[in-house]
């Protein structure tokens, strides 16, 4: 709901408001009407930050407004009344700390301000001098239904017709058009007679569409054209389709196109919309509408009337007015002026909006008068009235300063000037979390052979280059359990994270089918085979862009949650464990 919207309830309620503004401090919970509601309230109360209480009533709405419901496992729901809570907390503190913000040194606030409260004030003024002034009775309400009842609440007659048509096929191709024309409208005035004929005969009318009707497309073959409302056909067929009951059909009626034969399968009566709450609803509002207008312009009228105007000539007799520091164009009610420059910024705009290449005296005038000097003069009727004084104004203004630092302490939490981090922190980070990313590097598919000493190794290898087979020696020199040895050679495809830099290298030094010599890692002595290479690989650099863009946000959510940390430890908080575990959450309907 919109502040202005909720005027009307502040209207209702301002000597409730008075109250609360002299007597209870700025956040619910803290006013209570007797010692009783204090004791209810102390005995129920489920937290407490700083001095604002958060009795278990609030708190269950709360969870009723997030719609956080059981999900019947204890541990679960407990989970949620915790979360939920510090989310509550949380917004207390916002509101707590936005409170205590003084904005009014900061210019821009200072000006924001004054805009939106006088927006206010005219939207104020309207309400007070035309929208609150305008009443229609029910029976007002009901007149104009009687009244428009045909104009906007009908629904039209429709009739389901069937349709036969013949159409008037002159030859375009012949020198004597006219008569051509004639004799084709001879032509199908002849078959349209004889088809009339049959019907009247005794002859199916459904049948002889399907067969001799030229129109298409239809909406089914026997013509049947549906329920259709007057206007949808020729003047001329209208006027036969809507004259017919209910399985009459008509004689032949010609328009432009041809000749027709008509037949009404059915009738649906005009029928009209009841009269009800909410077309009653529309009424009153397109009524309210149409008097604001005409009692908006009786009293601009009457303001204009009476407000004082004095012209700055010189400058309006300018074809383009000169802009200097101090000049004016305007000054209303000795009272209020428009400057020059703000004038001269216009004259484009409102040269466009008339469609002129140049604007008269009066031209001028009229947009000095009625549009720039318009805002002005209701802000000092506003004034004048004491509006500004309001109780409205007073709890619209505060609420939008209390709006405006809520806004901003809550941009500081979503910071995001930070310095890009250098390349040592992308690195770092990426070591940190090497999970997360491919693998770097070519990827190479290896057979491998571990041995304890370097002489077996050399022993096998020379085997190999004899032409033993690397697989089968691979099986029966592997260390380790007779049930992996079938498959443990076969590291598959790696990349530099994947197995020692030495070991990486090496396989990436060899050619498809090559064998190394023996290469030392921490396991012992392997012997590598090559067996496949990809021909792309990433590289640091290829993914550093990705790894850049988590740095910065694990730097943002750092940022954040020490925000939030702060917000928590400058605060006095109390939490009734014992009564937190015991609130039940509501079961979910259904």
């Amino acid at each position: 709901m919109s502040r202005f919207l909720r005027i009307q309830i502040w209207t209702i309620f301002s000597i409730l408001l008075v109250f609360v503004f002299l007597f209870c401090p700025i956040y619910p919970g803290h006013c209570s009407a007797s010692k009783t509601e204090k004791s209810s309230s102390k005995v129920q109360q489920l937290a407490k930050v700083n001095e604002e209480s958060i009795t278990q009533k609030r708190f269950q709405d709360f969870l009723k407004n997030r719609n956080i419901l059981s999900s019947n496992n204890s541990e679960e729901d407990q989970k949620k009344k915790e979360d939920a809570l510090h989310e509550l907390i949380r917004d207390i503190l916002i509101d707590q700390k936005s409170a205590s913000l003084n904005l009014e040194s900061d210019s821009s606030f200072v000006e924001a301000k004054k805009k939106h409260m006088n927006d206010f004030l005219l939207s104020y003024l309207h309400d007070k001098e035309i929208m609150d002034r305008i009443q229609f009775t029910d029976a007002e309400i009901k007149d104009y239904y009687n009244q428009h009842r045909d104009e906007y609440y009908a629904t039209p007659e429709k009739r389901e017709i069937r349709h036969l048509f013949i159409k008037i096929k002159a030859d375009s191709t012949q020198k004597d058009s006219e008569g051509s024309l004639k004799k084709a409208e001879r032509a199908a005035k002849r078959k349209i007679e004889a088809l009339y004929q049959r019907v009247k005969a005794g002859e199916d009318f459904g049948e002889l569409v399907k067969k001799y009707s030229e129109e298409f497309p239809r909406s089914d073959m026997s013509g049947n054209m549906g329920y259709v409302e007057r206007g949808k056909f020729s003047p001329q067929l209208d006027s036969v389709a809507f004259s017919l009951e209910v399985g009459q059909i008509s004689p032949p009626v010609k328009d432009d196109e041809g000749y027709h034969l008509i037949s009404v399968l059915g009738i649906k009566e005009k029928t009209y919309r009841d009269f009800d709450e909410k077309v009653a609803q529309g009424i009153r509002g397109f009524l309210q509408d149409q008097k604001s207008q005409e009692m908006t312009k009786e009293y601009l009228d009457q303001l204009h009337a009476r407000t004082k105007f004095v012209y700055n000539d010189e400058i309006l007799n300018q074809p383009e007015p000169g802009v200097k520091k101090n000049d004016w164009a305007l000054i209303i009610n000795d009272q209020d002026t428009i400057n020059s420059q703000f004038y001269a910024s216009k004259i484009s705009w409102y040269k466009s909006n008339l469609g002129k290449d140049s604007l008269t005296l009066e031209d001028k005038k009229n947009l000095l008068k009625n549009i720039l000097a318009l805002p002005l003069i209701l802000i000092m009727e506003a004034e004048r009235k004491g509006y500004r004084d309001s109780i409205d104004y007073k709890v619209e203004e505060r609420a939008f300063t209390l709006d405006e630092a809520k806004n901003r302490i809550q941009a500081e939490k979503f910071k995001k000037d930070f310095p890009p981090p250098t390349k040592e922190e992308i690195e770092a980070y990426f070591q940190a979390h090497k999970i997360d990313y491919p693998p770097l590097g070519v990827p190479v598919h290896v057979y491998h052979i571990l041995f304890d000493d370097s002489l077996k190794a050399m022993e096998v290898l020379n085997q190999i280059r004899d032409g033993a087979d690397f697989v089968e020696l691979a099986k029966k020199y592997y260390p380790g359990e007779p049930e992996i040895k079938d498959a443990a050679y076969d590291l598959g495809f790696i990349t530099q994270d994947e197995m020692p830099q030495n070991f990486y290298e090496k396989a990436l030094s060899l050619n498809v089918g090559e064998v190394s010599e023996p290469v030392r890692t921490q396991w012992g002595f392997h012997l590598i085979k090559v067996v496949e290479k990809k021909n792309e690989g990433k590289t640091f650099e290829d993914i550093m862009p990705e790894v850049e863009k988590d740095v910065k946000w694990k730097k943002i959510n750092e940022y954040q949650e020490n925000w939030e940390k702060s917000l928590f430890n400058e605060a006095k908080i109390w939490i009734n464990q014992k009564l937190l575990k015991e609130l039940q959450l509501d079961k979910p309907q259904g």
